[in-house]
C-alpha cells in the first residue's frame, strides 16, 4: 500500500473511532446497545432516522461500527484506497444514521462478492459496488421484520439481500451506459430498478409497504458541531498534505462526470480541502433555510462531502442546489420539509450536468429532480435508500436522451474534465 493509500486508510479508521467515541461519551453502554437493538430490527424503509429509532448514541455507534467493518473488509479483499473509497465510506457513515446497519448490509455485500467469484474477477475490483450496493439494505430489513413472517422472514430477507447484491453488481455497468456518467449515484439508479422489480413481485403476493416517518429534531446543534469538526479536520489535513489553490482550481475546472477521482487527478491534499468546502456549502444551505440536522440530513451532508473526492466541486454543485431551492419557492413544498431538505443535498448527484453543460443546465436539472424524487419512492416500496440517485438517474436519462437527439456531438467528449 503506497503512502497516499495508507493516509486514506487512516482517515477512514479515524472517522470510525470518532463516531464510536461520540456514542460512548454521550451515553452508557447499556443504553447504547438497547437503542442499537431497536435499530437492528427496524424495517428501515424511507424515511427511518436511526436517531429517532434508537437515540443519538446508538445511531452514532452504528455508524462508527459500520465504517470500521467496511475498513476491515476493504483490507481483507486488498482494495485500493482511492477517491471512490472515500466517497463510499462517507456515504456509508451518513446512511448508517439513516437505514443501514450490519444486519441489512452484509447480505448485500455477500451478494456482490459472490458475483465477483462467479465471474472470476478479484474481489478488490468490486470494492465500490460492495460499498454502494447497500442502497438496497432496507429490502433485507423489511422482509425480515416488516411483514411479520418470524424466522422465515429473517431467512428470506438474508437470501433476498444476497440476490439483490448479486444483481446490482451485475447490472451497474449497464445502467451507467444509460446516463453516460452524468449521475454520480449510479448504484442508486441500479438499486432503484432492483427495488422496483422486487416490490412489484411482493405486491403480486399481496404485500404492501407503507413509508416510514422517523424524523428527529432535537440534536441539530450537536450534529452541526460534529459535522463542523469533521469538515475542519479535512481542511487542516488537506492543507498539511499539500493541498493548494492551484489544486482546487484544477478540481473546479472538471465536469465531475463519473469516474472523476480527484485523489488520482489532483492529489489527496487538494481533494480533502474540496471535500471540506463542499460539505460546508451543504451545511450553509441548511442554516440559510433554517432546517434541522438529524440522521437523514447528516447522511446528505456526509454523502455530499464524500463525493467531494469523486465528482463534486464548488462549481458544479451550486446550480443543482439553486434549482431545488427555486422550485420550492412556489410553495408546492416548503424548503424545510423533509423531502426538499434532503433532496437539496442529494440532488448534487447531478453535478456533472452543471459541470459539463453549464450553470443554467444545472438549475434545470435541479428543478426537474425535485418533483421526481418526491414521487418515485413508492415505485420501489421505499426500499432504495439512494432514492435521489434513482430519481436523478431517471432525470438524467431524459436530459441525455434529448441532448442526443438534438446535438449528439455534445456527448462525444470522453475526457475526465
Amino acid at each position: 500500500m503506497d503512502p497516499v493509500q495508507r493516509k486514506i486508510s487512516f482517515i477512514v479508521l479515524a472517522l470510525a473511532i470518532l463516531l464510536i467515541l461520540l456514542a460512548l461519551i454521550t451515553s452508557p453502554p447499556s443504553k447504547i446497545f438497547a437503542g442499537w437493538s431497536a435499530i437492528l430490527i427496524s424495517p428501515s424503509v424511507l424515511i427511518t432516522d436511526y436517531i429517532a429509532v434508537g437515540g443519538l448514541a446508538a445511531a452514532s455507534f452504528n455508524a462508527g461500527l459500520m465504517v470500521l467493518l467496511y475498513w476491515l473488509a476493504l483490507h481483507v479483499i486488498k482494495s485500493e484506497f482511492s477517491g471512490m473509497i472515500l466517497a463510499g465510506i462517507f456515504t456509508v457513515a451518513g446512511f448508517s444514521f439513516f437505514g443501514k446497519n450490519p444486519f441489512n448490509v452484509f447480505p448485500v455485500v455477500l451478494g456482490v462478492l459472490f458475483y465477483a467469484r462467479v465471474v472470476g474477477k478479484p474481489m478488490r475490483t468490486f470494492a465500490a459496488p460492495m460499498l454502494f450496493a447497500s442502497t438496497i439494505a432496507p429490502m433485507v430489513s423489511q422482509t425480515a421484520f416488516g411483514f411479520g413472517f418470524g424466522w422465515m422472514g429473517i431467512a428470506g430477507g438474508i437470501l433476498l439481500g444476497i440476490t439483490a447484491g448479486f444483481l446490482i453488481a451485475a447490472l451497474a455497468r449497464h445502467v451507467y451506459s444509460l446516463h453516460a456518467g452524468y449521475n454520480l449515484y449510479n448504484i442508486g439508479t441500479t438499486g432503484g430498478f432492483i427495488g422496483l422489480c422486487a416490490y412489484m413481485f411482493m405486491r403480486g403476493f399481496g404485500l404492501e409497504i407503507k413509508p416510514a416517518f422517523f424524523w428527529s429534531t432535537e440534536y441539530t446543534n450537536v450534529l452541526g458541531l460534529l459535522f463542523i469538526l469533521i469538515m475542519t479536520t479535512l481542511l487542516i489535513l488537506g492543507w498539511r498534505l499539500g493541498g493548494s489553490l492551484a489544486g482546487i482550481k484544477s478540481i473546479t475546472s472538471r465536469t465531475g462526470r463519473l469516474p472523476t477521482d480527484y485523489v488520482a487527478l489532483d492529489g489527496l491534499g487538494s481533494t480533502l480541502i474540496n471535500m471540506g468546502c463542499v460539505g460546508l456549502v451543504g451545511l450553509l444551505y441548511i442554516i440559510i433555510i433554517g432546517g434541522v440536522i438529524n440522521g437523514p440530513v447528516l447522511a446528505g451532508l456526509l454523502t455530499l462531502t464524500g463525493f467531494g473526492a469523486l465528482g463534486k466541486n464548488l462549481r458544479n454543485i451550486l446550480p443543482i442546489m439553486v434549482g431545488v431551492y427555486f422550485i420550492t419557492i412556489f410553495k408546492i413544498w416548503e424548503h424545510t420539509d423533509p423531502g426538499p431538505l434532503i433532496a437539496a443535498l442529494f440532488s448534487t448527484a447531478l453535478a456533472p450536468i452543471a459541470g459539463r453543460f453549464g450553470f443554467w443546465a444545472g438549475i434545470l436539472a435541479g428543478i426537474l429532480h425535485l418533483p421526481m424524487v418526491m414521487h418515485v419512492g413508492s415505485l420501489h416500496g421505499f426500499m432504495n435508500l439512494y432514492n435521489n440517485g434513482f430519481a436523478g438517474g431517471l432525470a438524467v436519462m431524459i436530459l441525455i436522451g434529448v441532448l442526443k437527439g438534438i446535438k449528439p456531438e455534445l456527448l462525444e467528449e470522453q475526457e475526465s474534465r
